[in-house]
């Protein structure tokens, strides 16, 4: 029913843009809430279960990638579309607009995003530090592999330059959980912590919304809402806060 009624919306916009009709009937329609019997969501992680999580990652390759789950509650196929030239480490902003997928068992890239899914996003302190570094990593990478080097920006990338396949991806997340010997969730459950860690922390329901890129929001915030983008920059922090906050914890004698 959500599928039909995107789809009707859409073509009614269309016809409004078109002079063929001066409302969208489907506007304001109220979908009937969704039952879902038989079957539960993983619960999110623990801001200690993260810690135990990050003190394993933070050796990984993709330390710095890793943290960027944690503190924006990016998807999977916006960590493996993320662009190097759409970072801004010296204002400490990404903006996510490229996605990859798996399609037949190849990554490929999707042009299947939202309005709400392409945007700008304060980061922490913390986080750019580790991205900074990463950069340059990547950077000694191209030179000393020389003219060979592929010629794409994607952040996440083997020594040698290939992107990673999306399905690599969260083998290796699940590699890690392992290794650091705390409850198995999914990757895309650190999105759910992340909004948990959120809203407990006292970050706004809009704010966040704009943050991970809800597109389903209610009619007022998607009609009148404005976007929040450069007022985030506390809500970025707050969660990083958490997170250093438990890691040092976790690392007491």
């Amino acid at each position: 029913m959500k599928n039909v009624h995107r789809l009707l919306h859409r073509a009614f916009k269309d016809a409004v843009a078109w002079d063929y009709l001066t409302l969208n009937p489907a506007e304001h329609a109220s979908l009937p809430r969704e039952q879902r019997r038989g079957r539960t969501r993983q619960k999110p992680w623990t801001v200690d279960e993260l810690a135990a999580w990050l003190r394993v990652a933070l050796s990984d390759r993709f330390a710095a990638l890793w943290l960027l789950v944690a503190t924006t509650g990016m998807r999977r196929s916006e960590l493996a579309g993320a662009n190097r030239e759409l970072l801004d480490v010296d204002s400490g902003t990404l903006t996510i607009a490229d996605t990859r997928v798996v399609v037949n068992g190849h990554t490929v890239e999707s042009d299947g995003k939202t309005e709400s899914g392409v945007r700008t996003i304060s980061l922490d302190g913390f986080t750019v530090s580790l991205l900074r570094s990463y950069l340059a990593v990547l950077d000694r990478e191209r030179e000393a592999f020389g003219a060979g080097y592929p010629a794409h920006d994607k952040l996440m990338r083997h020594e040698d330059g290939r992107p990673l396949h999306a399905d690599t991806i969260t083998r290796r997340f699940n590699r890690l959980v392992d290794l650091a010997g705390v409850r198995r969730i999914r990757l895309h459950d650190i999105r759910h912590t992340y909004a948990t860690l959120s809203l407990d922390s006292g970050v706004t329901p809009k704010i966040l919304s704009d943050r991970i890129g809800h597109s389903d929001m209610s009619v007022t915030f998607q009609v009148y809402g404005h976007r929040s983008t450069g007022h985030d920059r506390e809500a970025a922090e707050l969660v990083a806060k958490l997170i250093r906050e438990a890691l040092e914890l976790s690392t007491e004698p």
